[in-house]
């Protein structure tokens, strides 16, 4: 039995919390979250790496209402760095505001919540003009934090400073960590304390506790490729990359389980990781000789979030994800097995439009998914041990 390791428990659920990941008809699927619903640490919100002796130097941050004044400047940028803007350009930093998914999702909560990080060049109060929606994230939002000065990474080389046309300040936190986190780490909008509980999203404090904590976002999120850092953001949608980051084992149990093993073979944080629309199904079929499905089981792995009535924000009533530690899911197959059933798996990776109040994760709309692993089982009485593959 592979043995877990979990952080301090700040809010206690009853066991039926773990039933929301599967529907109401069907039996749920045991994952070992049940033994620990909830798991957080108090760390400071925002956590971003602050390197020594390093003067405090603005951040790329949201709700910036620089308006037309941005895309203007934004325009200096595109006209030397031609490569870095190709790349950028059909991102999804700059699509952040008119990718479909996202405007669908907005006109179910239209909050100006979403709009300062979807659309930080904007007034969030206020219907964005085309121009600045389709500036989404742009160079300035992240390289123009401060007047006269291009925000850039500080990798101890003065030989760019002397070779750039414009004033560079140069930041080792920018280049660590700084440079994502007040976009993707952050409350929901109502009054809160600095637990996991309270943050809609905490991928900052998960890589500050991972086991990849010295290494910058940039190393997964922004390889360079022909000799600079891609900014075309592609890893989270590219369904190789996700797959080489994500282990996935599936055996039978003597006791009529189906166990499937999620590991994540270099984790920088939790997986999956972001807004609380993303997710991994796991899931098994059981089919007759003849293709009919005799029974299906799916469990989802998430930060599960119920809508609290009168009250903005959601409520974090389970998180199930893989953190640096393998996460088991097993799930109960049918007793007797029918001979000659064919029992298949899977983990999908998923978003989903809307999650509506939160409690039957199975009732969400699925915006995408990409498959990352599936297989068939054989039907046999051979049942491996602890120390087999």
């Amino acid at each position: 039995m592979l043995r877990r390791i979990f952080f301090a428990v700040f809010v206690t659920l009853p066991l039926s919390c773990a039933r929301l990941d599967a529907p109401a008809e069907e039996k749920p699927a045991r994952a070992d979250s049940e033994r620990v619903e909830v798991e957080t640490a108090i760390i400071e919100p925002a956590a971003i790496f602050t390197p020594p002796n390093e003067p405090n130097i603005p951040m790329p941050r949201p709700r910036r209402k620089r308006l037309a004044a941005a895309v203007a400047l934004n325009a200096t940028c595109t006209s030397c760095h031609e490569q870095e803007t190709k790349e950028w350009r059909g991102s999804y930093h700059q699509r952040a505001n008119v990718d479909p998914a996202y405007v669908q999702a907005f006109a179910i909560e239209p909050s100006p919540f979403c709009r300062a990080c979807h659309a930080p060049e904007a007034d969030p109060t206020k219907e964005p003009p085309r121009a600045v929606s389709e500036l989404g994230v742009a160079c300035v939002t992240c390289h123009v934090t401060e007047d006269g000065l291009v925000l850039a990474a500080d990798h101890g080389d003065d030989s760019v400073q002397a070779l750039a046309p414009h004033p560079l300040r140069r930041s080792r936190a920018f280049a660590h960590q700084g440079g994502c986190a007040n976009c993707h780490e952050f409350h929901f909008p109502m009054p809160g304390g600095d637990d996991d509980v309270f943050f809609m999203q905490t991928t900052a404090r998960e890589h500050l506790r991972s086991p990849a904590a010295a290494k910058a976002c940039a190393d997964c999120h922004m390889p360079t490729e022909r000799g600079h850092r891609s900014h075309s953001f592609a890893q989270v949608r590219d369904p190789a990359w996700l797959r080489k980051n994500l282990n996935v084992t599936a055996t039978r149990t003597k006791d009529g389980l189906l166990r499937v093993t999620l590991v994540q073979p270099n984790p920088g944080h939790d997986a999956p990781t972001g807004d609380l629309f993303r997710r991994y199904e796991v899931g098994y079929e059981v089919q007759d000789p003849g293709g009919k499905t005799l029974r299906r089981e799916t469990t989802y792995l998430a930060r599960h979030f119920e809508i609290v009535p009168n009250q903005p924000g959601r409520k974090l009533v389970l998180d199930n994800r893989v953190t640096s530690e393998p996460r088991v899911v097993e799930m109960e197959l049918p007793s007797p097995m029918p001979t000659n059933a064919r029992i298949s798996w899977w983990v999908t990776y998923q978003r989903v439009a809307t999650v509506g109040a939160g409690t039957n994760p199975a009732n969400a709309i699925v915006e995408s998914s990409v498959p990352l692993h599936n297989a068939i089982l054989p039907n046999s009485d051979h049942f491996p041990n602890e120390n087999e593959p």
